[in-house]
């Protein structure tokens, strides 16, 4: 068994019988010719090589046989041994950057090459996974009404116009239309007891699972729903999710902009009449303070700060109560130039 790529390492002085180094190597016995040893004349690249013991690899003849392969063996009795031989098994993947010239192209095309090492080649080849995501993560969709994405081209754009494709939000609405149990839910929780089918796009009860005390064929799972954000730039979208977080079991939209039987003309009056968003009357507690000893240029500025730092849920009604108190500067110097 010659290794050439290992000779610098296995190289060793001849020697009548093994001992242990002083660095807890072994060295090996390597006989010399006067002592039953033998000795090889190889040619190598035209030149002859005198190749004796001190070449030979330690190996064994019955795994080398059984495998059909050239295996090392090494006795170790040391941390340093054991050390030395792991990290070939251990080191992982690595990667390599090659070109491929074409004679014919001025451009050099780049490829990436890799190679497994024995541990992941054993994990390939018993096929286990490569990786997992624990718990399953759901996106949900949010738009407003016949704000879906729609892909179409020229020959089904009149049909896509006409019935667009079901998302997970107007699934929900339907499922919640014709199922109790659904109407007990928030939006977020449907992927933990319905199963999102990409081909029919409809949400289907699970199958599989914890059972749920109280309502029969209702299994419960770990998967999570995650709704998608939206900035609050984007309001009334924005309030649409504020409300679909907090309304349990809504049937459309319109149902969701429903508040006491009432049908609110927008989704942020439907998150006021649930006090979803913060009470303004502290901004009203200080302008209305303002008005008592500031001017009306002082009172315009700090009702620009409210707006644009303070984020109130309804200028407008701060607008509407203050404008005169804000305005009244004005309408003197228009008074006097007339």
């Amino acid at each position: 068994m010659v290794d050439g790529k290992c000779s610098k390492r296995y190289l060793r002085d001849l020697l009548a019988e093994t001992i242990t180094g002083n660095d807890g190597y072994p060295l090996y016995r390597r006989r010399s010719v006067a002592d039953n040893g033998r000795s090889v004349v190889v040619k190598v690249k035209g030149q002859n090589v005198d190749v004796d013991n001190r070449w030979i690899v330690p190996y064994s003849p019955i795994l080398s046989k059984a495998f059909e392969t050239h295996i090392n063996v090494e006795y170790c009795n040391s941390v340093k041994s054991i050390k030395y031989i792991c990290k070939y098994v251990n080191k992982g993947s690595d990667m390599a950057v090659f070109a491929v010239t074409n004679a014919n192209d001025e451009i050099s095309q780049y490829q990436m090459g890799r190679y497994v090492n024995s541990n992941e080649a054993i994990w390939r080849i018993f096929s286990f996974a490569i990786h997992e995501r624990y718990p399953t993560v759901v996106h949900l969709a949010v738009h407003l009404e016949n704000g879906q994405r729609v892909y179409f081209n020229e020959s089904n754009a009149a049909d896509r116009a006409a019935r667009p494709p079901s998302t997970t939000l107007t699934s929900f609405f339907t499922v919640c239309q014709t199922d109790d149990f659904a109407r007990t839910l928030l939006y977020a929780d449907m992927p933990r007891y319905y199963i999102w089918n990409a081909s029919s796009k409809s949400f289907q009860r699970r199958k599989q699972g914890t059972p749920v005390e109280g309502h029969p064929n209702v299994f419960a799972s770990d998967a999570l729903g995650r709704i998608y954000t939206v900035h609050p730039n984007n309001d009334e979208c924005y309030y649409l999710r504020l409300l679909l977080v907090n309304v349990r079991g809504p049937t459309s939209f319109k149902q969701l902009r429903t508040v006491n039987g009432q049908l609110c003309a927008t989704y942020r009056e439907a998150c006021q009449l649930l006090h979803l968003l913060e009470n303004d009357s502290h901004w009203d507690d200080t302008l209305k303070d303002s008005v008592i000893s500031s001017s009306p240029h002082q009172i315009r500025t700090l009702f620009g700060i409210i707006i644009s730092t303070c984020f109130p849920s309804n200028p407008k009604v701060l607008w509407v109560k203050y404008r005169d108190d804000m305005s009244e500067d004005v309408c003197i110097v228009c008074a006097v130039k007339l």
